[in-house]
């Protein structure tokens, strides 16, 4: 499926895409559109960075207090121009399910995290909701919530399968994701306990034997002692995981509202899209890995302009794809740029050429 867009629109301008969507002023809609154009051009999260791209006659040091200014405004937020967004360019799109996935990354080391919720696109992830928190594991409040602002976003009358690590596997949420009727597959530690029916014998998850050509799929179980909470389908497969300095996890285990079948695991690899995500935000895109903000509402408009450009650039990549003028930006024969990059390659060669777009 692809997502369906008003292409012509979009490769005329980025203010019509704006105009067309966002329920602001023309004023509002120009800075947006502004900062965009400096975001798209700087490849980068950095004020001065982008400061040098903004069509202002202004000194450098103005435009950047300029963009301090911008991004603390109340009406650059998720509610007032992400969601309005988002909402049309999925108003169309009609997968046979949707794969929404919850995962965190760090924003700035050891004190700020980001928790996002997306929709799996084309081996990516296209956020949908996000959420600013002290580092540290997230509760089931707080992605339940998050999980909340997501609803009026959602195509209606499409199967949603909600996939999460460890940190989303708490029997809370799973208990949440099934009062909306939605299936999961979310991962399990492998201290948590299961057992067969109500009168089984409690057994470890990392007793399981597991090897690299022998996974494990248990039916109709009970997970954790506190909850006895079922029945589920639980699988575990081997899978080395890796940290920054050290080897993090071998096992991979999983509870899923899905049946067993064979398509399990390969539905359960939508999960890693939204690590393509975290990369295009980080070394792949706008390195916000170097972001020098501090102040929280700064944050948060930085991250609402550069979620708009990465879901517009995403878009344009598709149509390019779909209109065969992906060898305009990336020539091999099997494609080697993911969408994000050729619709990002694509329109800053617009803008530095000069041609109407």
């Amino acid at each position: 499926k692809c997502l369906k867009i008003d292409y012509h629109r979009v490769e005329k301008s980025l203010q019509a895409v704006i105009d067309t969507t966002i329920p602001l002023s023309p004023a509002q809609r120009k800075r947006i559109r502004q900062v965009c154009e400096g975001v798209l051009l700087a490849g980068s999260s950095q004020l001065s960075w982008i400061a040098r791209w903004l069509a202002q006659t202004s000194q450098k040091d103005s435009r950047i207090k300029w963009l301090a200014r911008l991004l603390e405004a109340d009406y650059l937020s998720q509610e007032y121009v992400y969601a309005p967004f988002a909402k049309q360019i999925l108003k169309h799109y009609a997968p046979s399910a949707l794969q929404l996935v919850m995962d965190r990354t760090a924003w700035t080391e050891h004190k700020t995290d980001l928790v996002t919720l997306s929709l799996n696109f084309r081996q990516r992830a296209i956020p949908l909701v996000w959420e600013f928190m002290s580092t540290g594991m997230s509760s089931a409040e707080q992605q339940k919530a998050l999980i909340k602002r997501a609803l009026p976003l959602l195509p209606t009358g499409i199967p949603v399968i909600f996939h999460g690590d460890n940190e989303f596997g708490s029997v809370r949420l799973m208990q949440s994701l099934r009062d909306l009727g939605w299936d999961f597959m979310v991962g399990q530690s492998s201290k948590n306990y299961y057992r067969f029916g109500p009168y089984g014998q409690w057994q470890c998850f990392g007793d399981l034997v597991v090897t690299r050509k022998r996974s494990v799929y248990l039916a109709n179980v009970e997970v954790t002692k506190d909850h006895c909470y079922g029945l589920l389908n639980v699988f575990a497969f081997y899978k080395p995981r890796f940290g920054k300095k050290h080897r993090k996890q071998d096992i991979i285990y999983c509870a899923t509202s899905l049946p067993i079948a064979p398509t399990l695991r390969r539905i359960g690899q939508r999960r890693w899209g939204v690590e393509c995500q975290f990369r295009d935000l980080k070394s792949s895109g706008w390195q916000i890995q170097k972001c020098d903000l501090s102040h929280p509402k700064r944050q948060e408009g930085l991250l609402c302009v550069l979620n708009l450009c990465y879901l517009w650039t995403t878009c344009l990549g598709r149509w390019l794809c779909k209109s065969s003028q992906r060898h305009l930006v990336d020539a091999k024969a099997q494609r080697h740029l993911s969408l994000f990059r050729i619709g990002w390659d694509w329109l800053v060669n617009q803008y530095r050429t000069e041609r109407d777009c």
